[in-house]
């Protein structure tokens, strides 16, 4: 009994620090210096109708070999601010190509250089319930629009199904085999993140979420069986938090902020002249102290002492 007292004295002695610094609010940014900027990198899965379905409740999983055949890259990142401790606002984009393939019905689409311009909010559930902590846990949404130019082709002929978006000139005797510029469409990204606060400024995170596209020819193929289409995007990145230097005004050829409401006119100004043109030439000073003046004084008082 005396061991395990000891073993339990000596536990809370060890934790007893630990607890006592959770208990503390911990500030990891001033609210003034709120403004962020991020950069992150990361993969995609296509949601749609050229796509594998062996897996019916997510995109695609390790288990598929479309898990690592069907993937493109994703450079990203963002720019907002922090309106609150816990509940910021940003500006976001992205550039990836996409890509899915459909193994039952041997069809395959491409799309180059799509991008994802949004905005988004976040809110950090550790801080909403005060629970504070260097790591962040967040839910974000927005709104914005989606880029895209697809092509599709069967895989076992090679022939082009049909690309998208495509100009239409009234001339076009077959399916046109790439497509012409850039389509966009409205898009809702939804999803989680998971950050961590190394630096005071300095925040590392990692994000999974869904963009919603209001599109049917994002794979550039229409059908009725599925009419949700989207990309699934999984990335890390880091963010850094600063804030924008102040501008002052510039100064006039005197030295003096022209723009500085203490040196607006008044009657001083008036004042001054007034006493000046006393001061001049021709109206002398009552109490003048100049050599000339010295000696007319002189002379009164020796004029009048006689």
């Amino acid at each position: 009994m005396n061991k395990l007292l000891k073993i339990n004295i000596l536990a809370l002695i060890i934790l007893l620090p630990f607890a006592s610094q959770a208990q503390e609010k911990i500030e990891f940014f001033d609210i003034n210096e709120a403004w962020q900027g991020s950069l992150s990198i990361g993969v995609n899965s296509f949601w749609g109708d050229v796509n594998d379905y062996t897996n019916k409740i997510l995109p695609t999983t390790p288990f598929q070999s479309s898990f690592y055949q069907q993937r493109c890259f994703v450079l990203g990142g963002f720019f907002g601010k922090r309106l609150t401790s816990y509940w910021n606002i940003n500006i976001e984009f992205k550039l990836s190509n996409l890509a899915g393939k459909n193994y039952k019905t041997a069809m395959q689409f491409y799309s180059h250089m799509n991008n994802e311009i949004v905005f988004t909010t976040t809110v950090d559930i550790l801080e909403l319930c005060k629970v504070y902590s260097p790591w962040s846990l967040y839910p974000r949404i927005g709104v914005g629009v989606y880029g895209f130019k697809s092509r599709v082709w069967n895989t076992q002929t090679g022939v082009t199904i049909n690309a998208y978006p495509v100009r239409v000139t009234g001339t076009e005797t077959a399916n046109p085999t790439s497509p012409t510029h850039m389509q966009y469409a409205f898009a809702i990204p939804f999803g989680v993140g998971v950050g961590y606060r190394i630096l005071p400024e300095l925040n590392i995170f990692f994000e999974t979420s869904m963009t919603w596209v209001n599109s049917d020819y994002l794979d550039a193929y229409s059908s009725s069986s599925r009419k949700f289409e989207g990309v699934w995007t999984s990335s890390i990145g880091v963010s850094y938090q600063f804030d924008f230097p102040v501008i002052r005004s510039h100064a006039t050829k005197g030295g003096y902020n022209a723009y500085d409401p203490a040196l607006k006119k008044d009657n001083t100004e008036a004042e001054y002249k007034r006493m000046q043109e006393k001061s001049s030439v021709i109206h002398k000073p009552v109490k003048s102290h100049s050599k000339s003046a010295v000696k007319t004084k002189k002379a009164k008082r020796k004029q009048f002492s006689m």
